[in-house]
């Protein structure tokens, strides 16, 4: 089942193809602001979608589940052909599958929403100075002057594993297809899913902002909340020029 990922294509192409919905209004000229309101609104509609499926995923993997157990037990009694217990077990693959594809296009959703409100927010901020230092109830940021590349990645991963024992948690690595949704450059940069007011967040901005290095340590995008909570590494993703 693949009709959530063309859902949310078909609607982001709404407003990121000059040629269709923005004919009239080239992209270029319209505010950041109302391009990432375009986005959260169709994807937010798209979330709600798949979040009123999910019920009846998990009830298809219940029946399918049933299926299954009934035509094992028949098929050992000697009632039942194995052909027609391989047919319910690939029923409930298939229905296992759809209700995954539906549950990670949730989860896209969730994450595409929070990187907008983050940068809807980033928007509304004064630029730090060139070494400036804030820290505010949704985030921590430092403008740092020091080169960043994706090269350096590998050093900063062995600090971590010899400080806390564990791999970084990379939860992106350069440009993904969020970043791409949402007209954002983010090709040198990285994020980790750390807390920042966490033992390993707090040990992760001390080494980059020693170092040098830009970062923005999101707490949440609303006071209170940590969905979504890292530490992004490197400067401010800005916005494509092209789209």
């Amino acid at each position: 089942m693949r009709r959530w990922t063309t859902v949310l294509v078909v609607g982001l192409l709404l407003w990121t193809t000059p040629g269709l919905a923005q004919r009239a209004t080239p992209p270029s000229r319209r505010s950041l602001s109302e391009l990432t309101a375009e986005v959260v609104r169709t994807t937010q509609a798209y979330r709600d979608s798949v979040a009123r499926s999910l019920p009846q995923h998990e009830a298809n993997v219940r029946d399918a589940i049933a299926a299954v157990e009934e035509r094992r037990k028949l098929h050992a009694a000697g009632a039942l052909p194995a052909v027609y217990v391989e047919q319910a077990e690939r029923e409930l693959a298939a229905a296992e599958r759809e209700m995954e594809d539906a549950q990670k296009a949730l989860d896209e959703a969730d994450r595409l929403l929070f990187e907008a409100a983050l940068q809807q927010r980033l928007a509304g901020l004064p630029a730090l100075p060139r070494g400036g230092f804030e820290d505010r109830p949704t985030l921590v940021r430092f403008n740092g002057t020091s080169p960043w590349s994706l090269k350096s990645v590998p050093a900063l991963e062995q600090r971590f594993l010899a400080a806390f024992g564990r791999s970084l948690p990379i939860s992106a690595f350069g440009q993904t297809k969020v970043h791409d949704q949402l007209g954002l450059d983010h090709r040198t940069a990285v994020d980790v899913a750390v807390p920042p007011d966490s033992a390993e967040g707090q040990w992760l901005m001390r080494e980059l902002r020693s170092a040098g290095i830009p970062f923005i340590g999101v707490r949440g995008v609303v006071p209170g909340a940590s969905t979504g909570a890292h530490v992004h590494i490197g400067p401010e993703s800005p916005r494509l020029i092209a789209r």
